[in-house]
């Protein structure tokens, strides 16, 4: 999601219905005081223009005196589904690609109208450049060679209705609780659901439990069943912050160790021939092997550069760092000795 997309919504939220009204300056404070930086109230009034002129949101203008005030009207009540062009319809048909694991089911629900509108638009021929954008453009998931769980649809569903309204959940949580022995399913009261995070086709439930206990939880969606939502409200820890978790994901399996990385590689390999980049510091040189390039980039040191570097498989050497090269030479020998 852009910056500008997010700033537009967030902009939607501090509109008041008629016959209250908010003035530019006004959301530009609450804009800023929201964590949207850089803004000017040029930028501001801009965005409130195209909203207004999009005639989608119900956004109206009173220029009967200054400051103007914006508001939404009193009998706006969802999208003018009438009024949509070929753009917003691509913007709605992408949107449905990607939201169902993403937005609670109320909220799709709600859009399902604009969905089939989209599609009706989409393949008209009054839009060909559209329809073909379509036809030109896939998101297409990575295959998995392992098998993954089927996720209990039903309790994704509560949980994002749990998130969405603010509440707290009872369920049945998956527990290793025990070493060496078999997972048990253990029933928790009082759970409060804080996020949802979706890595490498792995949904992950972000919780914590009661009102005093304050260290945050991440289960599997696959962890999860017998999901009901409460009527009490979720009371996150005091100081979580769902950024810093989104953070987390970014650093996990990482360290602050970086290492002066250097290779051989072939030249008709899929990262040479991709422009792959370790960073931007990188070099690439020709060496007298006409086959190959020297490279030499700053990388930090993980244990995904190394699964990384397996993936390349016979198509790098590693020269430097030594104990990255033994490493390396020690993985071959051991593949050797089980294949050989």
């Amino acid at each position: 999601m852009s910056s500008s997309f997010q700033r537009k919504l967030d902009l939607l939220d501090h509109v008041p219905r008629y016959p209250q009204k908010i003035s530019t300056r006004q959301l530009l404070e609450r804009l800023e005081a929201n964590g949207h930086e850089y803004l000017i109230i040029r930028k501001v009034q801009r965005d409130l223009e195209s909203l207004e002129k999009l005639g989608l949101f119900g956004l109206e203008v009173d220029k009967r005196s200054k400051p103007y005030g914006w508001s939404i009207n009193l009998n706006w009540k969802k999208l003018n589904i009438s009024l949509m062009d070929a753009n917003s319809a691509l913007a709605f048909s992408t949107l449905k690609e990607v939201a169902n694991e993403l937005l609670p089911e109320s909220t799709l629900d709600d859009l399902s109208a604009y969905f089939i509108k989209a599609q009706t638009i989409i393949e008209s021929e009054k839009s060909p450049l559209i329809s073909h954008w379509k036809r030109s453009v896939a998101l297409i998931s990575s295959n998995n060679p392992v098998s993954l769980p089927m996720f209990d649809k039903h309790a994704l569903s509560e949980i994002k209705q749990a998130i969405f309204h603010k509440k707290q959940i009872s369920a049945n949580l998956k527990r290793y609780l025990i070493s060496n022995k078999d997972p048990i399913w253990k029933s928790y009261k009082k759970i409060n659901p804080l996020g949802l995070v979706q890595r490498e086709n792995v949904m992950t439930l972000v919780c914590s439990f009661g009102s005093f206990h304050q260290k945050v939880y991440k289960f599997p969606i696959t962890f999860i069943k017998n999901v009901e939502v409460t009527k009490d409200n979720c009371i996150p820890p005091d100081d979580y912050d769902f950024e810093k978790v989104k953070r987390s994901y970014f650093a996990s399996n990482s360290t602050s160790n970086e290492i002066a990385l250097s290779l051989l590689i072939r030249k008709d390999s899929p990262f040479i021939l991709s422009n792959g980049k370790f960073n931007h510091d990188q070099i690439i040189v020709e060496t007298e092997q006409v086959e190959l390039v020297k490279l030499n980039a700053t990388v930090s040191d993980t244990p995904k550069l190394k699964a990384f570097l397996r993936g390349m498989g016979n198509t790098i050497e590693v020269l430097e760092p030594l104990y990255l090269r033994e490493y390396f030479k020690e993985l071959a020998l051991g593949l050797l000795k089980k294949y050989g």
